[in-house]
């Protein structure tokens, strides 16, 4: 970690298990961090085959992998390689705050980032700052929009346990239904749930606000029902009629 850090290149000659680059390119606030990226991480370069989970949370660098990696992902990203024979993965985070050459079917633009390739991933939009949209025409995993703070996680499909875990600012839409534990320590931003926002959510909330058409919380958070103004923002934000919005639930503090 110290020679990525300074921005220098680790070579594995062999197979890597699970959770490669966990966290990669953050200056961890765990560790007396500011919790933002390391601009200078180097690449990690594998001559082999790589687990599952690879790229979790990462923010910046880039890994390159001459075989197979298992699914699910993590923050990551295939884009064009500048290296024969490797396949090249990147933040997700980072295309969203700057740019990269993604692959077909995968699309890019002004507005933001569409993922179409079907992959499950997990913390996807970790840590992002962006005011760009990500949207996924699909399900994610675990822990989608972890410590996000800004933009929009649009996504096409249900999402896995603690789905805005340390959320920040910013917004979540999921168009399916979620696994216990969302909004675990929320502190700011907005989650819309077309279904169910699982059991256990809002755990050790402080901020911010869930909208489900059901969930159980845990106190403090409580079940509240819609005011005017937010019952037509839920009609708005997940497109149902002003009488089925009627339906929807607040969850939070």
């Amino acid at each position: 970690m110290e020679a990525l850090k300074l921005g220098e290149t680790v070579r594995i000659r062999g197979d890597v298990g699970g959770r490669l680059g966990s966290s990669l390119g953050v200056d961890l606030a765990g560790f007396g961090g500011t919790g933002g990226p390391i601009e200078v991480t180097g690449p990690v370069i594998v001559d082999g085959d790589v687990g599952p989970r690879v790229g979790i949370s990462m923010l910046r660098g880039s890994i390159y992998v001459s075989g197979t990696v298992a699914s699910p992902l993590g923050n990551v990203i295939e884009v064009e390689s500048d290296r024969t024979g490797y396949r090249k993965y990147v933040s997700i985070t980072e295309v969203l705050e700057r740019s990269g050459q993604v692959l077909s079917p995968n699309l890019h633009d002004e507005e933001g980032l569409v993922l179409r390739d079907g992959l499950l991933r997990e913390t996807m939009a970790a840590r992002s700052r962006s005011e760009k949209v990500l949207r996924v025409e699909g399900g994610a995993g675990m822990s989608a929009g972890i410590l996000m703070r800004s933009g929009l996680l649009e996504i096409r499909g249900d999402a896995g346990r603690n789905s805005g875990v340390l959320m920040r600012g910013g917004r979540i839409i999921v168009f399916g239904r979620c696994d216990d534990f969302t909004a675990a320590e929320m502190r700011g931003g907005e989650i819309f749930v077309e279904g169910d926002a699982g059991s256990y959510i809002c755990a050790k909330m402080t901020g911010g606000a869930v909208y489900a058409l059901k969930g159980k919380p845990i106190p403090p958070a409580r079940v509240q029902a819609l005011k005017g103004d937010e019952a037509a923002l839920v009609s708005r934000i997940l497109g149902v009629n002003s009488f089925q919005a009627m339906m929807y639930k607040k969850f939070g503090l």
